[in-house]
């Protein structure tokens, strides 16, 4: 009976260890979410895709607030399409002279709306410059404010969409990686979200979707030349560094040529971390 006993604290115990580590991994767990679009944004889309150009440019004029700060991008692509649909002289200057200003000023927030905007059929033949724009928006991703909106769209049925997110994962991972290697340490959270499985798997898929030229010389050349050889989605794989090791394993042995040359660079950067700080691991810089 005693015995018995014992074990049933046993499994109460195993089950209280077991219902903490769920409730911690959950308060750690990253929303894979795209930012919510506002009413008024919703109806500039709707006016937009009915061909109501100076109805958008008067409604977002007379904004009071506008937080995502998508009154410039509404404007731009207007008189894009005044000046390709309409041949309008004036809205084709506005085109052409804004580019540049907008290329620079987009950052994630504008994502759910540049999208939008870029994936209307009759947006179609501003193709480059959408992409332009979208990766422009990507690259500004350099905080843990934009992870989530960054993960949704890494998921995101289209695949330029999601091939573009891979610049802001970067951007983010980058910074993750410059933590430790300027002698810090990561937090649970941020580790936490690194060594996702769902995240993991998808960038091992992602590099092995894009087949690369490189990949049979990337063990002949030098560690610094390696870095440029790949994609992003191996760069993202190496930057996330040691707990992308086991997956990348398991796909290589099924013979994915991208996932042993990825296995190189996340050793490359094992190697670099343990230069600077012996006895350290892939999170902290401390042994």
């Amino acid at each position: 009976m005693q015995n018995m006993n014992h074990v049933k604290s046993g499994f109460a115990l195993l089950f209280i260890c077991t219902a903490a580590l769920i409730n911690v991994s959950s308060a750690f767990a990253i929303k894979w979410a795209e930012s919510p679009m506002l009413a008024w944004e919703k109806k500039a889309i709707d006016l937009f895709d009915r061909d109501k150009f100076d109805k958008v440019i008067s409604m977002v004029n007379d904004l009071e607030k506008d937080p995502n700060r998508n009154a410039p991008v509404f404007i731009y692509y207007c008189h894009a399409q005044k000046y390709y649909v309409n041949h309008d002289r004036d809205s084709a200057v506005y085109y052409k002279q804004q580019y540049r200003t907008m290329l620079n000023r987009l950052s994630v927030k504008n994502l759910p709306v540049l999208i939008r905007l870029a994936s209307l059929p009759q947006m179609s033949w501003n193709k480059k410059i959408n992409k332009r724009f979208i990766d422009s928006a990507f690259e500004k991703a350099d905080s843990d404010e934009h992870l989530g909106s960054v993960l949704y769209y890494l998921i995101y049925d289209d695949t330029e969409i999601a091939t573009s997110s891979l610049k802001g994962l970067s951007s983010i991972l980058q910074k993750k990686r410059n933590i430790v290697m300027n002698g810090g340490k990561l937090s649970i959270k941020e580790r936490a979200w690194m060594t996702n499985d769902m995240l993991i798997k998808k960038l091992i898929r992602m590099s092995g979707d894009a087949a690369n030229p490189m990949t049979g010389l990337i063990k002949k050349a030098p560690a610094v030349a390696r870095k440029k050889m790949m994609g992003n989605a191996p760069k993202c794989l190496a930057l996330i560094e040691e707990p992308a090791l086991q997956h990348l394993r398991e796909a290589a042995a099924l013979g994915d040529p991208n996932a042993s040359a990825t296995i190189v660079l996340v050793q490359d950067a094992i190697q670099e971390r343990r230069a600077k700080y012996p006895g350290s691991k892939w999170y902290t810089a401390k042994p």
